[in-house]
């Protein structure tokens, strides 16, 4: 049975390889044809990044896959964008649909942050700062300026800190979640990054009040108090990258998915994020990103209603000189695992990722 299973993880790791390895060598010969990205032309791409980290960083604080570049491959893609595209702030792309003055040749792109992580300033302003490339990042205003970490953070870190202890002892603490939580499966107790993947999502599908009281009743059985490290910027942070050109919108005040609140939560979320950002006298532009690219009619009601001029979401696509819906926008995703190349970024831009 061990033996079975072993060889039924390495079936499927060589499977995984083989297929990385072939979807490079397709994105290296796409990078060498003619015309390459050439169907991108009167159109935008809204690139979505999250984090820009050091190998130390992924190392010490297990990031999901999806949600980083190194800070080595960022500042290649930006070298690539500058090179191949028309790098445009979100304010300039407002101005471009309002005023009809588009250009059919030309390929656009914004650069876009979620999440305000303190690594952007660290080590993806300096770069964008160098290149003079202008760039959007979308605050949670509730957390800018604390210690506070987002619950996914949270998880990880608690299934970290899981795994040093015993197995008996995490057997236990297993239990005592079942119990408490109404939790079923092994996956609190698995030692791998899909493991804990698959928790994350499946906690998207719970109310956040849920979410809270199984981190801190999973905090509570190993005995840990939370971390302090600051993970998201601060507001004096904020104003140095301000003042040299990025510009900030919102990303809600408190990051929950929003079509699972009230229509006066909704609203709240809408309105006192944009406040807020209007008081700390920053860039500021009037686009809102759906936190976790969650919206529903009613929500985008509410963003629009609270004065946004448009919105972001999480699905891929491109738009031009007349987006089909503003609080609809569609954007690329990008992380390290398959866009580490010049290549492979071409290759993702271009679409070939979500292709059937």
């Amino acid at each position: 049975m061990v033996r079975g299973t072993i060889g039924g993880m390495g079936t499927v790791q060589t499977i995984s390889r083989i297929k990385a390895l072939t979807r490079r060598m397709a994105a290296e010969l796409y990078a060498c044809t003619p015309g390459f990205l050439s169907h991108l032309k009167g159109k935008v791409v809204i690139l979505t990044y999250h984090r820009v980290v050091t190998d130390r960083e992924i190392a010490e604080q297990l990031i999901q896959p999806g949600m980083y570049v190194t800070q080595e491959v960022f500042a290649a893609q930006m070298r690539f964008l500058t090179e191949h595209f028309t790098p445009l702030s979100f304010t300039k792309l407002l101005a471009l649909w309002d005023e009809g003055r588009w250009d059919a040749s030309a390929r656009y792109c914004v650069v876009t942050f979620d999440d305000g992580w303190l690594d952007n300033y660290l080590h993806a302003f300096p770069i964008l700062s160098a290149l003079r490339i202008p760039a959007t990042v979308f605050l949670p205003t509730g957390f800018i300026g604390t210690a506070d970490w987002f619950w996914p953070e949270k998880i990880s870190w608690l299934a970290r800190r899981s795994f040093h202890r015993p197995y008996a002892e995490r057997v236990r603490v297993q239990t005592e979640l079942q119990q408490r939580m109404g939790l079923t499966g092994t996956e609190y107790v698995s030692e791998s990054q899909d493991g804990i993947d698959a928790l994350i999502e499946s906690c998207k599908r719970q109310p956040q009040k849920w979410i809270t009281a199984l981190t801190e009743s999973w905090a509570d059985l190993l005995g840990e108090r939370w971390p302090t490290d600051r993970l998201l910027v601060t507001w004096d942070e904020v104003r140095d990258m301000s003042a040299a050109g990025i510009d900030f919108g919102s990303h809600s005040v408190s990051h929950r998915l929003l079509p699972s609140l009230s229509k006066e939560e909704m609203r709240q979320e809408a309105v006192e994020s944009w406040e807020v950002l209007l008081r700390h006298s920053i860039r500021t532009v009037p686009v809102f990103c759906y936190p976790n690219g969650d919206w529903s009619d009613e929500v985008q009601g509410c963003v629009q209603a609270a004065g946004y001029r448009a919105a972001t979401t999480t699905q891929f696509g491109y738009e031009s000189a007349k987006p089909a819906n503003r609080f609809e926008l569609k954007r690329v995703n990008i992380h390290h695992d398959v866009t580490w190349t010049d290549g492979l970024f071409a290759f993702h831009l271009a679409g070939f990722n979500h292709r059937g």
